[in-house]
């Protein structure tokens, strides 16, 4: 009766503090802007802008994408995201032949790049073996020797330029992670890229790039003359286990969401060098794209969450895209 007197005299306390404990957590920082500008023969025109991360984290598939990104996605008429490969053609006073000169990378930059070659061909041959894996006898049975394979990736990589070879490391990492997601590697693995979720979820919708047809080897190629740590990072990501990857990711993820910065040493701060060609040249020329659209539609984007705010460091000096879209006349609030 005693023990029982005290736990109804304990309760309440107990109670207060779980609630006390419960207020005091962050809230989960936004992850998607709509914006909308008014003109007066078109009506409203509305962006979703979604921020998202390259390997598709837990957290990018939790309650806010059932709650908020899904039905945005459900009123839009586009969905624009990187790498479908029929953006429009360069605008005139863009260079029409847009290649990555390698003079323009310092010492270091070159040995990167003779190293991250050997490398994408090591993930290649596990990213082909996982291929393989899922094939079934008479498939099997019809693919070329590995042997074989092997020295035609060998030939592919080594006569590739650097920005093909970007292209390339990233399909193979992507293989990659499904042939690690096939086997099973536990409830905190990548889910894949949450663009092509989104796809996925709208199979009717119009898909588009959204970068113009060479815009993202532009953006690359002004990168400067570190700009072979993309490379790296790449193959550093896919090397890296999924259990020591995504906390830190995940923590880095919402601090830029939160416009922090990331933690240092991390995946993101090491690209942070790169931000003149990554963030500031790709955000111009999205920006224009964007200007241009006053359908009076709603149109979906998903753009990497480092180009959400202002870079302002020794290597890059410009606003993020949603200031961008806020001196083009849009206004713009993040969903709750």
């Amino acid at each position: 009766m005693t023990t029982a007197r005290s736990l109804a005299r304990l309760l309440p306390c107990l109670l207060a503090l779980s609630v006390g404990a419960a207020s005091a957590a962050p809230a989960a920082a936004p992850r998607l802007w709509k914006a909308t500008r008014t003109a007066p023969e078109h009506g409203t025109t509305v962006l979703y802008v979604l921020a998202a991360t390259s390997v598709g984290l837990p957290v990018e598939f939790d309650g806010y994408y059932t709650r908020a990104v899904l039905p945005a996605l459900r009123a839009s008429s586009t969905l624009s995201v990187e790498g479908v490969g029929d953006g429009d053609e360069a605008p005139p006073d863009f260079d029409a032949n847009p290649g990555c000169d390698l003079r323009q990378l310092d010492e270091a930059g070159i040995a990167r790049l003779n190293d991250v070659r050997q490398r994408i061909l090591t993930l290649t041959l596990q990213a082909d073996m996982a291929r393989r894996d899922a094939l079934d006898v008479k498939a099997l049975a019809k693919a070329p020797d590995p042997d074989t394979q092997a020295r035609s990736w060998a030939r592919l990589i080594e006569m590739s330029d650097e920005f093909t070879l970007l292209q390339f490391a990233r399909d193979q990492a992507a293989a990659l992670a499904v042939g690690r997601k096939t086997e099973g590697t536990g409830a905190e693995a990548p889910r894949g890229n949450v663009a092509a979720a989104l796809i996925h979820a709208r199979p009717d919708v119009a898909v588009h790039d959204i970068d113009d047809r060479t815009g993202m080897m532009r953006a690359y190629c002004a990168s400067g003359p570190r700009r072979t740590l993309l490379l790296q990072d790449v193959v550093d990501n896919a090397a890296e286990p999924a259990a020591r990857a995504i906390p830190r990711l995940t923590h880095d993820f919402d601090a830029l969401l939160r416009n922090r910065a990331p933690a240092a040493g991390g995946p993101f701060a090491r690209l942070a060098p790169l931000d003149a060609g990554l963030v500031c040249a790709r955000n111009r020329g999205w920006v224009r794209r964007m200007n241009a659209l006053a359908d009076g539609g709603t149109h979906f984007y998903v753009v990497p969450v480092r180009n959400l705010f202002a870079a302002r460091h020794d290597a890059a000096d410009c606003d993020g895209l949603l200031a961008d879209l806020e001196q083009a006349g849009y206004t713009v609030a993040p969903m709750k």
